[in-house]
């Protein structure tokens, strides 16, 4: 059902699809059966289409959190982003594979937001999330940043790993910070 609820344009557009052939088909050769499976084909659609609405996957719970950081730090709220850490949060440089730094580090990171790193300018160029299994997910963030101490508007590629809590809520685990203007970026620059 996760596949579902994540990818419900492309699973409705088929059924329709489908439904469409069906009915051609069927009016083409005189096949009552065939063109009736049609309006079949469009009910799934219709189904998947509530379903994807109704169904909350991790993947939506992850962009939702993912969401809420980038509008703390754009607004310069240390408080709100420090809050959907977790614990045990790590950060990694260039990829999940790369030794991480613990929460206190994320957390000065963070508190640069107030001041030398104050984000100006802010635009998401692209964001998607997928469900990695029960309780998790990884959402890619493209962004263009302008902030204080930057020479510009500055690109950069993130991934978040988002976890249900033992309290029900939803906290960032891991931000992986894959590059910084197509370079590998380094903890110097937080």
């Amino acid at each position: 059902m996760v596949f579902v609820s994540e990818h419900p344009v492309s699973i409705t557009l088929v059924l329709l699809s489908v439904g469409i052939v069906l009915w051609i088909v069927g009016a083409r050769r005189g096949s009552l059966i065939t063109a009736s499976l049609a309006p079949v084909c469009a009910l799934a659609a219709i189904g998947v289409a509530i379903a994807s609405w109704l169904i909350e996957t991790p993947a939506d719970q992850g962009l939702r959190t993912v969401r809420a950081l980038v509008e703390a730090a754009e607004a310069g709220s240390i408080r709100a982003a420090k809050a959907l850490l977790s614990a045990d949060a790590t950060i990694h440089m260039g990829s999940r594979d790369a030794p991480g730094d613990d929460r206190a580090h994320i957390e000065r990171a963070f508190d640069s937001f107030a001041g030398r790193h104050r984000i100006e300018e802010n635009s998401i160029w692209t964001i998607d999330a997928r469900t990695l299994g029960d309780g998790l997910a990884s959402v890619d963030i493209t962004c263009r940043t302008r902030t204080a101490s930057s020479l510009g508007t500055v690109p950069t590629q993130w991934t978040f790993e988002v976890a249900r809590q033992s309290d029900g809520s939803w906290r960032i685990v891991r931000i992986i910070w894959r590059a910084v203007a197509s370079e590998r970026p380094s903890l110097k620059l937080l």
